[in-house]
């Protein structure tokens, strides 16, 4: 067992070398054994740490519950003593949705299937148990999927990283690919919820569409009215599945989902304007389960600056065994040697080594178990700072023409990228602060290497702020909650328009004592929406 002095040498080590990927997977699997051991004081006593996330404050207090009753116990024990309760899963997010001065409940105890309560169930609707899966706010998407395979089913979808929780992903907008698949949050059935009530008791709400699964008369008679309630509500619902904490503590998902399958994974090289010109083909193909792009932020053509090379993933459905191994720079793209040689070769003219780094990723005709297709592998252990903004689908060629010449200029300032670009599309939601909000959404995600020398990361969080800046104001993008997030209130309102007061009617049913306002809260002029409305 580590002690909360290895934890200290650890951090202190990462620090010193924060492209060292060993440690950073060291750091990880320390803190997934024993997630107390964040509790200790890192060097900076101002700040918190937590893999990747650093918070900009000191939570006063940890609660580390294990079950429901432990949560609801722990939240009444400590309801008066603290003005903010926040939830934090994984902690592998870049910005601050989870932060807060008050409690800071780590939901890593709560990460258990649970009974699916079918006998609660609307027997008048025409449902199949087996596409539905219940379980805990803390559960990752790894160890759902292991227990899911052994009944031979899996998620719908999923993010490209299966340490990340469930729940988590969800409330900050995360997302899988696919134009025609929705992303995490458009899978969840019901959303079980920890919150006060206007008298500062908790109160757990089973919220689902006005549609949704559960019989109200069966639901009250199974369940203690003083403390469980059902709502049937598509507005709470469709605030609550997308809510960055904003309205109480997640215990509890229903999520529908599928059983195992294959897909074949292509990917080969080309060029940003051959790539463009390909996609409504493959979009067309009802074979294609879904795209990526992964793209170089700066042309090495010359003569071409704003058609750089890129990396085309298409994932196909298929019937064939898996079969076959990636290429080898996606095996070889985490924690290893060769990460930071290449870093210190990157120095101020980084693309030609990303083009070198993206064509030793091709490989044709892999076929892989779904949750491997989709999970990116290795390169998920490399040290980055990230920012990841959604937009119209429709303007992904308007908004790269523009985007490439800016980050050329920006070099001038010595904001380097050093990796390439991620574009992936997601079909639009319903939830009112989801990034896909009302439109099919490319979501552009920018992840730049920490820096070789020293551990001043000022630059790439300079570099993020300018990308984000400029696609919140050009093109009303919207951030992935769970990375670096400079958006303002102003930028809030412009950008998610006719979604903000339905969620603010949410704010209002679970959050109107402000017990789970944080910094988040306050950047985005959330709370002062609520109180003018």
């Amino acid at each position: 067992m580590a002690t909360p002095q290895d934890y200290l040498n650890l951090v202190a080590a990462i620090k010193a070398q924060p492209t060292n990927a060993a440690f950073h997977l060291q750091l990880q699997q320390m803190l997934a054994a024993q997630p107390e051991l964040a509790d200790t004081r890192a060097d900076d006593p101002a700040r918190y740490y937590h893999h990747n996330t650093v918070m900009p404050q000191w939570p006063a207090k940890f609660l580390h519950p294990k079950s429901e009753a432990e949560l609801i116990q722990m939240l009444e024990d400590n309801k008066n003593a603290f003005g903010s309760f926040r939830a934090m899963g994984d902690g592998y997010g870049f910005a601050n949705a989870a932060a807060t001065g008050g409690c800071l409940v780590q939901m890593a105890g709560m990460n258990d299937l649970l009974p699916l309560e079918a006998e609660n169930f609307d027997q008048n609707l025409d449902f199949d148990e087996d596409e539905y899966v219940r379980f805990e706010g803390g559960i990752t998407f790894g160890k759902l999927n292991d227990a899911l395979a052994l009944t031979n089913r899996t998620v719908c979808q999923q993010p490209g990283y299966r340490s990340l929780t469930v729940a988590g992903c969800a409330s900050a907008g995360g997302h899988g690919s696919g134009i025609g698949l929705y992303g995490i949050s458009g899978w969840i059935q019901a959303v079980e919820l920890a919150y006060f009530d206007q008298n500062k008791n908790v109160k757990i709400a089973r919220i689902e569409p006005a549609n949704g699964l559960t019989d109200p008369a069966k639901y009250a008679q199974a369940k203690d009215q003083n403390r469980y309630e059902l709502i049937k509500n598509d507005v709470l619902f469709h605030a609550a599945r997308c809510a960055q904490g904003h309205l109480g503590i997640i215990t509890a998902l229903t999520l529908k989902v599928r059983g195992r399958y294959t897909l074949k994974e292509d990917r080969w090289m080309s060029t940003w304007d051959e790539a463009w010109a390909q996609l409504p083909a493959m979009f067309a193909n009802p074979s294609v389960h879904s795209v990526h792009v992964w793209i170089n932020p700066y042309a090495t053509d010359a003569a071409a600056p704003k058609n750089p090379k890129v990396l085309i993933t298409r994932l196909t459905k298929t019937d064939q065994p898996p079969w076959g191994v990636r290429g080898i720079g996606i095996l070889f793209g985490g924690p290893n040697i060769l990460t930071d040689v290449a870093g210190a070769l990157l120095g101020n003219n980084p693309g030609p080594g990303i083009d070198s780094a993206l064509a030793m990723c091709a490989k044709m005709d892999v076929r892989l178990k779904s949750t491997d297709a989709l999970d990116f592998g290795p390169p998920n252990d490399l040290a980055v700072n990230a920012a990841s903004l959604g937009f119209d689908a429709s303007k992904g060629n308007d908004v790269m023409q523009q985007l490439l010449p800016q980050i050329l200029a920006w070099k001038a300032d010595g904001l380097l990228f050093t990796s390439p670009i991620g574009m992936r599309w997601v079909k639009a939601s319903e939830d009112f602060l989801s990034p896909q909000y009302q439109r099919d959404t490319i979501m552009l995600e920018v992840p730049l290497l920490k820096p070789v020398v020293g551990n001043d990361t000022s630059k790439n969080v300079e570099a993020l702020n300018r990308y984000a800046n400029l696609m919140m104001n050009d093109w009303e993008g919207r951030p992935h909650w769970g990375q670096q997030n400079p958006m303002s209130a102003d930028q809030f309102k412009a950008n998610y328009k006719n979604g903000i007061p339905s969620f603010v009617t949410a704010m209002k049913k679970f959050n109107s004592l402000k017990m789970f306002d944080g910094p988040l809260t306050a950047q985005l002029g959330l709370r002062a929406l609520v109180d003018a409305s």
